[in-house]
């Protein structure tokens, strides 16, 4: 029975010991596995932020063009106004007239060509942005 005693209370330590390194090990998994929700949240949160910044950003720069060709096609409107109004001034003259209005037709059709332009850029721009929406 002396013998037996010893034996019983090393076995009793060592079992408590196990329980209580699985105990630890347990938490510290638990704690792991918390930690990473938490991360996998932050990381959520910062790519839709990100993404709310790209968005805000791609509808700044296109603001910014749209309202730039706009300024180009109303410049090149009222260049088209002066050179029109130039050009009724200029046939009530000679015949040095006539050639300026064909080369102010010219001018015109030069410029529309370029209105023309800018708005099928505008309008590919617009559905550029749309696509970016989209995705």
């Amino acid at each position: 029975m002396r013998v037996g005693v010893p034996i019983f209370l090393f076995l009793a330590a060592a079992g408590f010991h196990t329980a209580l390194t699985a105990s630890l090990e347990s938490a510290e998994k638990e704690d792991t596995f918390v930690g990473l929700e938490q991360l996998s949240n932050l990381q959520k949160r910062d790519q839709e932020e990100f993404e709310a910044a790209q968005m805000s950003a791609t509808d700044d720069a296109h603001s910014e063009d749209v309202q730039y060709l706009e300024a180009v096609q109303d410049e090149n409107t009222e260049e088209e106004n002066d050179t029109l109004e130039e050009g009724m001034t200029d046939r009530d003259g000679n015949v040095e007239a006539d050639q300026h209005e064909s080369e102010s037709d010219e001018d015109v059709d030069c410029m529309r060509q370029k209105r023309e332009h800018l708005e099928a850029n505008v309008e590919e721009a617009d559905e550029t942005t749309n696509l970016a929406e989209v995705e």
